[in-house]
This record gives C-alpha cells, structure tokens and sequence, in this order.
C-alpha cells in the first residue's frame, strides 16, 4: 500500500511540474523571422517588413500589452497583421482594447489590418459592434475583402478573407477586383488553402489557428480534428501548399488553458524581398 501511494504521489509531483511549465511557457514569446523572396522587382525599395500577430485569445493571454508593444516595436515593421482569434467574450473588450492601443502607438508606415478568427465570430452579431470600434481606432478590417498599399514602384494587395472553420470564407469576394501586384492573403484558419484554385494569385497567405499544437500530444489532432492540414503535419511555420506560400503562426494566447508544451507564444517578423 505505502509503494502505491509513493508511486501516485510521484505522478502527481510529476503532473503538476509539468502543467506548471506549460503554464510558464505562455510567459515566454518568441520572435521567428521569415524571409520570402518574390519574383517581381521592388523599385526603390528592396524590401518590406510586416509583423504578423495572430491568436491573441484575450481570455487567457499572459503577455502584458506594453511587453508585447515593445517586442513588435523593436521590429521596425513597416506593416502590422492581425489574423483572428482575439476574444470570444464580450466582457473582454476592454482589456483587448488596451491591447490594440498600445499597438496603435507604434504607428507603422503601412498602418495596422486585421481579419477575424472562429472566436471572435462567438461574439455573434455584437462582432459587427467589435469591428467599428476597431476602425475607429484608424485599423482596417477585412472581412471577404481587399485593400493595398504602395511602397517603392510596388503594389501590395492585402486579401482579407473571412474565417473558414465557421465557413464565413467567400473567396470570389474576396479577390473581386484585385489590381496587379504582390497578394498578401490574411486568414486565420490555413486550410483555406485548399480551397484556393489556381487563378486566386497568392505571393504570401498568414494564418493561425492551430496554436503549433499549443500541448503537443502524439495523434491530438486525429483526436480534435482541425481540417486536412493538421493530418499531414502541416500545423506550424512556413509551407508550400498547391504552390502557394502559407505561414501558420502558433499565436500569442491560449485556448482552452492556459498551457503550452512544445511551443510558446510567437511573433512573426516577415520580410518581403525581391529576387
């Protein structure tokens, strides 16, 4: 009796240092840099740095605002892209809106765009309310649509299209209209990819969503199916899919819990280059 009860208490030390390091995880960003390489030619500018946040989840976020501000900040980023998931509780406006304004404060050349995740489609029709306080605030928000932006003698076009997992995607919207230049796609669950066909022109698609497994456990997502992607191990960093570039970042929050294992909190600093 005392050997099982010596054996159970090591399981529980066990258990609850791991839990408590995957809890310590979220405190800890990370910054990966990706550099794209594109064929056309960039004028008088020879490239184009863009911050890429994605999966802020305001409900179990450990990254204070001014932290995260300074990290994104000390990039230099000529563009800042959100790509969804940033609350899924109404309650939790305010503290995303402190967020957004110390974010706001960096004021990058190319200003600041942002597309929805599933969660924040959990807001229901009060989504609409979350998406005129934002552009209030001078921040662009894409839903099945397109904007662009100038820089050197090129065009940027930054495609917004609307959460798949919830089946809020219209791609022919979309793209309705897209001028020549380079195509940033902003979408916050990947496997839109799939669903791309070979005349919607994608340079470069950001994503989230899968958290980069957020606690990786052997086969988790043939247990939580979370689209095709995941069942080729296409979950985390940069991939060609159908001939398109997609970069999957694991996001700044948490879902579920707040635990991480195998992966921490991410900002990604993408820079553009010509060939």
């Amino acid at each position: 009796m005392l050997i099982i009860l010596t054996v159970l208490l090591l399981v529980a030390v066990v258990v609850a240092a791991l839990i408590g390091y995957a809890h310590w995880n979220t405190f800890r960003p990370v910054v990966r840099h990706v550099e794209t390489t594109l064929d056309e030619q960039l004028g008088d500018k020879s490239e184009l740095r863009i911050v890429q946040l994605s999966d802020l989840h305001m409900e179990r976020q450990s990254i204070k605002p001014e932290r995260m501000a300074k990290i994104i900040a000390d990039a230099n980023a000529d563009l800042i892209v959100m790509t969804g998931d940033y609350l899924d509780n109404y309650d939790n406006l305010d503290k995303f809106m402190l967020y957004l304004d110390e974010i706001k404060k960096i004021e990058p050349e190319h200003g600041i765009w942002l597309v929805w995740g599933n969660h924040d489609h959990y807001l229901g029709e009060r989504i609409d309310d979350l998406a005129e306080e934002i552009s209030a605030k001078g921040i662009r928000v894409l839903a099945n649509e397109w904007g662009s932006i100038e820089f050197g003698a090129q065009r940027l076009n930054i495609i917004g299209i609307d959460d798949f997992c919830l089946g809020k995607s219209d791609i022919p919207r979309s793209f309705h209209g897209v001028e020549d230049g380079w195509n940033l796609v902003l979408s916050h669950d990947p496997n839109v990819v799939l669903h791309l066909e070979e005349h919607h022109k994608v340079d470069l698609l950001l994503s989230g969503h899968l958290h980069g497994g957020q606690f990786k456990v052997p086969g988790a997502f043939k247990l939580f199916p979370m689209g095709e992607l995941p069942k080729q191990n296409v979950i985390s960093g940069m991939h060609i899919v159908n001939g398109k570039n997609v970069y999957i970042s694991d996001g700044m929050g948490q879902a579920a819990f707040n635990v991480r294992l195998g992966t921490r909190p991410e900002i990604t600093v993408h820079t553009l280059r010509a060939a």
